[in-house]
């Protein structure tokens, strides 16, 4: 028959086996689905831009690398001098900062609304490429204006690791040949229901007077923060640290209040001793 010390000893040993799991489940992160690493991405500005200015008479000048969209703007249109320049500080061939400057012949400007367009792509761990915009829109109280911002990585889901995410990888711009292709808002719209997207996080602005109008973004590209789905070799490994750290400090208890109860004869036991035949 099994005696009640037996039973208080198989349960001791099934609390500590099983009470580390349950705790390690109740307060969450057990089983890691959703992990976070650090890679800079490689951006390149596709040289593809819309543009619209408003003067202190609210008169609106227009313009962008499409040409058939500047054939339907004709009359509000603006062609500014366009100048882009990449640099990678650290030379490890990613950009690090891009200065995209647009110097105008207009005057007397008080608004400006950009939209830029980008190559984004990461390759570490996650593989993502995508077309990415980043809309700006400035008040002006000076005709020289330069914008300061980093560009982050938006995500509402997180990647799976070593597999192709190319969804997005296509024009923003679906008809060039319908001028309600070219509507920011409607662009902007569609780019808000995706799973990934970037954005700016300006900085700050710096104005100083001049005769035309010139504006320059100074984008900053740093490490992003990626979201990602861990493989179950991945996942295990966390589990099983936690697991082992709450199974020492289990059995640490249940040992000491096993002791206790034998030494202080709380529950009975009985002591067989081996007789050895002749």
């Amino acid at each position: 028959t099994c005696s009640v010390a037996m039973l208080f000893h198989i349960l001791s040993i099934a609390t500590i086996i099983v009470v580390p799991a349950i705790i390690g489940f109740y307060t969450r992160n057990l089983w890691v689905s959703d992990m976070t690493y650090y890679e800079q991405p490689h951006i390149q500005f596709k040289y593809k831009l819309i543009t619209q200015l408003q003067n202190s008479q609210s008169e609106s000048k227009v313009w962008s690398t499409w040409s058939y969209y500047n054939t339907l703007v004709q009359d509000m249109l603006s062609v500014p001098s366009v100048s882009v320049d990449d640099q990678d500080t650290d030379r490890d061939g990613l950009t690090d900062q891009l200065n995209i400057t647009l110097q105008f012949t207009e005057s007397d400007i008080r608004s400006c609304q950009a939209l830029l367009i980008f190559q984004y792509q990461l390759s570490d761990l996650c593989d993502l490429v995508m077309e990415t915009p980043i809309y700006i829109q400035s008040t002006v109280t000076d005709q020289r204006v330069v914008v300061y911002g980093d560009m982050s990585l938006q995500q509402r889901q997180t990647l799976q690791p070593h597999n192709p995410h190319t969804v997005y990888n296509s024009s923003l711009i679906q008809d060039p040949a319908l001028l309600q292709s070219y509507d920011t808002v409607d662009i902007l719209n569609s780019v808000s229901k995706r799973s990934m997207s970037t954005k700016l996080d300006e900085l700050y602005s710096v104005g100083s007077p001049g005769d035309h109008f010139t504006i320059s973004y100074v984008i900053n590209i740093p490490p992003q923060s990626v979201r990602y789905e861990p493989g179950f070799w991945e996942a295990m490994k966390y589990a099983w640290i936690q697991y082992i750290t709450l199974l020492v400090i289990a059995r640490y208890v249940v040992c000491a209040v096993r002791t206790f109860v034998f030494q202080n004869m709380i529950l009975t036991t009985l002591r067989q001793d081996k007789v050895k035949s002749t």
